[in-house]
């Protein structure tokens, strides 16, 4: 297949970027697996395997609003067009609009019903559900194995990674357990408010609490190789949570909410505990050591690698252009016309994804 990939941010991240890593990681399988890409996205992307890379002008405005119209510089041998994040443009092709999160969040309302068409995927049942279509496709994120260090020796710490200041991630939940417990705790990731450190963060620093900065490559490979656990106290509904994926790839279990996707991501007692209560954080920081590093990374390698994640898009991208020809084919029948060959079934044909 030739497809064209529209991503929203730099391809690959730096340091963070959760769905431009997955869109890194879903076009270098995709062309090793003998497709051809076309990239479009901000200067800045590296994607030596694209066919072409077509760098686009991003406007500030919110570009869920306000979507970038490359439609001229598709080329005309692309069977589909798949854009990570949402729009409204008409694209003369077959379309697959992936969303990682919630395009359409204000106020406590993740997403209606509406604000989604048919063209829409998820990263999981939960994640489609939260934006009221549970009948639309959902495709797991996964992740590239060669990026981690898998280890079954440990160190004692705890491991916060992520958005520090974004208050969604549950770092105040993460100290205060690490508190209770007497437990180390490494905390890593960059601030969306560059002030945070000295108003916020600084003050809960101690002997056992450390911050070590925004980390990428092999440094932050590293650390989730290393941890005793991943604490992720995540308190809002997680479209997917990368890091947890990553973690377990590592060999290291998870500690975290029932929030979002993490029952679908986690294996209650095999690669971690999702909790529902704050005693059952901490109960989980005592069991952790029960969690065996080999069950987490073969979870990861059997159900969130980035091959089966690329597999999975590709079955998703036939489907999508078969029911786009046999809509055009419908279009171009006169009223009232009977389809041709009456054993077909129409709704076999044009059903859910």
């Amino acid at each position: 297949m030739n497809i064209s990939i529209f991503s929203p941010g730099i391809v690959p991240p730096l340091h963070y970027g959760g769905t431009e890593r997955v869109i890194h990681w879903l076009i270098n399988e995709l062309t090793a697996q003998g497709n051809k890409v076309y990239f479009f996205g901000p200067e800045g992307s590296y994607v030596p395997s694209a066919e072409k890379v077509f760098y686009l002008d991003f406007p500030e405005e919110n570009i869920n609003a306000h979507p970038i119209d490359f439609r001229c510089l598709i080329p005309g041998d692309t069977d589909i067009v798949h854009i990570h994040c949402a729009t409204n443009l008409d694209y003369g092709y077959p379309v697959l609009k992936t969303v990682h999160g919630y395009p359409f969040f204000k106020e406590g309302n993740f997403g209606k019903r509406e604000q989604f068409d048919q063209s829409y995927s998820f990263v999981s049942d939960a994640h489609r559900r939260e934006c009221g279509r549970p009948e639309n496709p959902y495709v797991h994120n996964g992740i590239d194995l060669t990026e981690y260090i898998y280890s079954e020796d440990k160190d004692d710490y705890l491991l916060f990674l992520g958005k520090v200041d974004w208050v969604f991630k549950g770092l105040p939940l993460a100290v205060q357990i690490a508190n209770e417990t007497k437990q180390n705790l490494i905390i890593a990731g960059d601030f969306l408010d560059p002030s945070f450190y000295e108003k916020g963060l600084k003050g809960i620093l101690n002997d056992r609490i450390r911050y070590v900065g925004p980390v990428g490559g092999r440094v932050k490979a590293q650390l989730l190789s290393r941890a005793k656990a991943l604490i992720f106290p995540t308190v809002w509904p997680e479209p997917f949570g990368l890091v947890a994926a990553e973690a377990m790839a590592s060999g290291t279990p998870i500690i975290t909410t029932t929030k979002g996707a993490m029952p679908e991501v986690i294996q209650q007692g095999v690669t971690g505990f999702t909790c529902v209560t704050f005693d059952e954080m901490k109960e989980a920081v005592k069991l952790v050591e029960q969690i065996k590093p080999e069950a987490c990374r073969r979870h990861v390698e059997k159900y969130f690698t980035s091959r089966r994640m690329a597999i999975n898009y590709q079955r998703l991208y036939r489907q999508i252009i078969r029911r786009h020809k046999m809509e055009k084919g419908l279009a171009a029948l006169p009223r009232g016309r009977p389809l041709p060959g009456q054993e077909i079934d129409k709704e076999t044909c044009l059903g859910q994804f």
